[in-house]
């Protein structure tokens, strides 16, 4: 079993002086438009940045929540990083290794820097093989009080084995004030995979950060609480409702629940017990039904509801739900013995292994859970469905073709309105030496690959 132990700056003092070194050290870590993962194409302009994902080793994913209270707002920061990220070093008693993790709040006008602290972790474990299990991740948090406002969130992480820093942005919004005497606090995602203990079921959530799901879907839970500042009655309770919605705001799954109240704050823990969801974007919501607090007067009553958005990627127990449509969009990066392997799977079972096969040999970090290459491909057809798609899928179309493979272009000309020809967009690669010229010949969108003018 991992050692893990905290400790911060203990000096006030000393942490504020701090806080413009942490805030340099910050923005010359924290990436700017540097590329994520490897591309699972040949390299073009390097993908934006995913917030609250870190691009370079130690890689770590990291999501805010903020705790009410009185005085001044906690904002709890969880985190999660693979043991193998870091680098142990061998000792008489085992493998050791430490990592400090650095905050910095800046408020989102003028970069004016609020708050920051440093906080320092080790890991000691017995054996070799506890330092690379898979699945076996670093998960933890830090908190620091923030008042209320707008901020961006600087968050790096170094291994100080390595000398090895990487970092990410988030964004944060401390509240003020609650808009009535009940209010939710933030979300926290997860999963759980054992007996939830009523008196504290956070402990028994496994953090998330990323809000990224695959196979895990159906151990998907939602951590939150309800605040609630009116005098505590007998038999008091909560009715909450909860959904799940797809990016078009479709509900694709809900369900209700009901809380014996606490005084001040009620924790929740919500297990839909979701059996399997495409691929994509969703939102999970809450929502209270009972009670029902009178409006203000003269004014309407308002929902007291809190929702976070959370993804599915495609994985093998999504493959059987469309099959067809799975290995076709791999085609569009898939090499010719690939394509032919592709032709002569018929099974279910094939299906699965080939499928496996194919994202294995593309994983940069294989001791890591997450395939960073097949996350990224998925990011790009999620993006190609959502802005090219007229009449048909937006990955089928030829600009959903290209920005699958090659990713985001460099710089993109648009002629709309051609007065002698019908209107064309060219799509530069200067890193590739490549240009493509997208040309819409009958004007209701649909821009087709111009291949003689396309290089």
């Amino acid at each position: 079993m991992a050692h893990v132990w905290s400790r911060f700056f203990a000096e006030r003092a000393r942490a504020v002086a701090g806080i413009l070194l942490l805030a340099a050290a910050a923005a010359a870590l924290v990436p700017g438009a540097s590329a994520q993962y490897p591309n699972p194409a040949p390299p073009t302009q390097p993908e934006t940045p995913v917030p609250g994902t870190s691009q370079e080793r130690p890689r770590f994913s990291v999501d805010a929540t903020v705790e009410p209270g009185p005085g001044v707002p906690l904002v709890r920061l969880d985190y999660r990083m693979a043991r193998s990220e870091l680098l142990f070093e061998r000792r008489s008693s085992g493998y050791h290794a430490a990592y400090e993790v650095r905050v910095v709040f800046t408020r989102d006008k003028g970069d004016r820097q609020v708050a920051g602290d440093v906080f320092v972790r080790e890991v000691n474990v017995k054996t070799y093989a506890e330092t690379r299990p898979i699945g076996g991740d670093i998960i933890d948090h830090v908190e620091l009080p923030v008042p209320p406002n707008k901020y961006h969130v600087a968050v790096v992480v170094r291994d100080l084995m390595a000398e090895r820093p990487s970092g990410t942005r988030i964004e944060v919004e401390v509240p003020a004030q609650a808009a009535g005497p009940i209010w939710f606090s933030d979300l926290s995602f997860g999963t759980v995979k054992r007996t939830v203990d009523p008196a504290d079921p956070r402990a028994s959530l496994e953090m998330n950060p990323s809000r990224r799901y695959s196979d895990d879907i159906a151990t998907l839970a939602v951590y939150g609480e309800v605040v609630d500042s009116r005098p505590v009655t007998v038999q008091d309770s909560y009715r909450i409702q909860y959904r799940i919605q797809n990016d078009l705001q479709e509900g694709v799954f809900q369900g209700d629940t009901t809380l014996a109240r606490r005084e001040g704050r009620t924790p929740f823990l919500i297990r839909p017990s979701v059996p399997s969801l495409a691929p994509g974007t969703y939102r999970f919501a809450v929502e209270l039904k009972s009670p029902q607090l009178p409006a203000p007067r003269g004014k309407r009553s308002m929902a007291i509801r809190r929702d976070k958005p959370f993804e599915v990627l495609q994985s093998v127990a999504s493959i059987a739900a469309d099959p067809r449509s799975t290995f076709d969009v791999l085609r569009t990066i898939a090499d010719p013995d690939e394509q032919d392997e592709m032709s002569k799977v018929k099974t279910e079972e094939d299906r699965r292994a080939f499928w496996e096969r194919f994202w294995k040999r593309r994983d940069p970090s294989p001791d890591t859970p997450e395939n960073e290459a097949m996350v990224e491909f998925y990011r790009r057809v999620q993006y190609a469905n959502q802005h090219f798609s007229v009449g048909t899928p937006g990955w089928k179309t030829d600009m959903g073709h290209i920005y699958i493979k090659y990713g985001e272009p460099d710089e993109v000309v648009r002629s709309p309105f051609n007065f002698d020809r019908p209107p064309e967009e060219v799509w530069y690669y200067y890193r590739d030496r490549r240009t493509f010229t997208f040309v819409d010949k009958d004007g209701f969108g649909r821009y087709n690959l111009d291949l003689t003018r396309s290089q």
